[in-house]
């Protein structure tokens, strides 16, 4: 009997020793997990911060980009301010795929071809930041977040364009004009990248195909208060954008809307018709209804995280003034019309070319 006891208690000694065990290796498991985890959040804290609240929001795998409809934006409001109007904004929506993508890229490779020194450049101190961007967009973002319409090939050297069928390395070219040049025919945005100075916020690297109404390359090598300094009004919000700019968080993205309409359907114009109205008011009434556009928009503002510069970047929409009527929003973007110069920034009637087309193009919202 003793014995029996002797053997029973021996086997809970045992026992206990081994949940012990089991529970002190659990303990320094958990705690090398912990420890790892802080030390790659200190080597790269945007890329775990974001994969803490954003990564989960990858597309599916069977996203079909030839039958998504693009975003339809209708940001038009009865009376125009001139503010940011920044919402908080996804990073998995830095880049926006919808059906239009090919025919766009297609024309964008076309535009770069025609236009080099007008829609791309870069500056030496813009070379770092470029590098980092197209690292990120080309290994990282395109095939995780598209992977229906990107891969990674040759040993995840190489990313393929399935819609395009071409393929480029996931590695930067040492000239930052070849990787903007890349980008330019790979995603749809335009993009801009700014750094700080003390004299404020720089440009000094670009890639922009679909610009409205300005030469994106007389943007280049200029601060953020001169590149803006035709918009009417500017100097209301330009301490608050200069300030934003600088506290804007690694891991964090904001966007906003702007809107504007065109008399012609082309998406890359330099010229536009807003010279046209500020150098000579009264001139091309002669204006069809039918190559009449609304033009919106989607902008997003992003921090780099190694080089700390500041991502401007936006996808142009374009819709037929005749699909905004028929949506029986006519009246409402009428009134937007007019409110231009009814706010606190009233030169935006001239400067968006309301003198051309707003009579006209009001009259025709408002008929039944």
């Amino acid at each position: 009997m003793t014995s029996q006891y002797v053997r029973h208690g021996a086997q809970n000694i045992v026992g206990q020793l081994l949940v012990g065990l089991l529970i002190v290796a659990l303990v320094w498991r958990c705690s090398v997990f912990i420890l790892q985890s802080i030390w790659r959040m200190k080597q790269s804290p945007a890329k775990y911060q974001q994969a803490g609240t954003q990564e989960h929001q990858l597309v599916a795998k069977e996203f079909d980009w030839a039958t998504t409809e693009p975003k339809k934006l209708r940001p038009f409001k009865p009376i125009y301010h001139i503010t940011m109007a920044i919402q908080n904004n996804s990073l998995s929506e830095l880049i926006i795929m919808d059906k239009n993508y090919l025919c766009r890229i297609n024309l964008r490779r076309q535009l770069m071809e025609r236009h080099q020194r007008t829609v791309y450049g870069c500056l030496p101190t813009g070379r770092e930041a470029v590098h980092e961007l197209y690292a990120f967009l080309m290994g990282e973002h395109l095939p995780s977040h598209y992977p229906s319409m990107f891969r990674l090939t040759n040993s995840r050297k190489m990313l393929e364009n399935r819609v395009t069928g071409r393929s480029f390395p996931i590695n930067p070219y040492e000239d930052g004009e070849e990787c903007l040049r890349v980008l330019g025919q790979t995603v749809e945005e335009d993009m801009f990248l700014l750094h700080k100075t003390p004299e404020g916020h720089f440009t000094d690297a670009f890639v922009c195909c679909f610009p409205s109404g300005f030469n994106p390359s007389e943007k280049l090598g200029r601060l953020l208060k001169d590149v803006h300094g035709p918009v009417p009004s500017y100097e209301k919000i330009g301490a608050s954008m200069e300030r934003y700019f600088s506290k804007l968080e690694v891991g964090k993205s904001v966007k906003r809307n702007n809107w504007s309409i065109q008399t012609h359907p082309e998406l890359f114009d330099c010229g536009g018709d807003t010279t046209i109205a500020k150098d000579e008011p009264g001139r091309g009434e002669a204006f069809r209804i039918e190559e009449t556009y609304f033009r919106s928009e989607l902008q997003a503002l992003t921090r780099l995280p190694k080089t700390g510069s500041v991502l401007f970047s936006f996808k142009t929409y374009m819709y037929p003034i005749s699909e905004i009527k028929e949506e029986g929003l006519g009246p409402e973007l009428a009134d937007a019309m007019e409110g231009l110069r009814k706010g606190n920034a009233p030169g935006m009637w001239r400067y968006k070319g309301a003198e051309r087309w707003a009579e006209k193009l009001c009259s025709y919202l408002r008929s039944p």
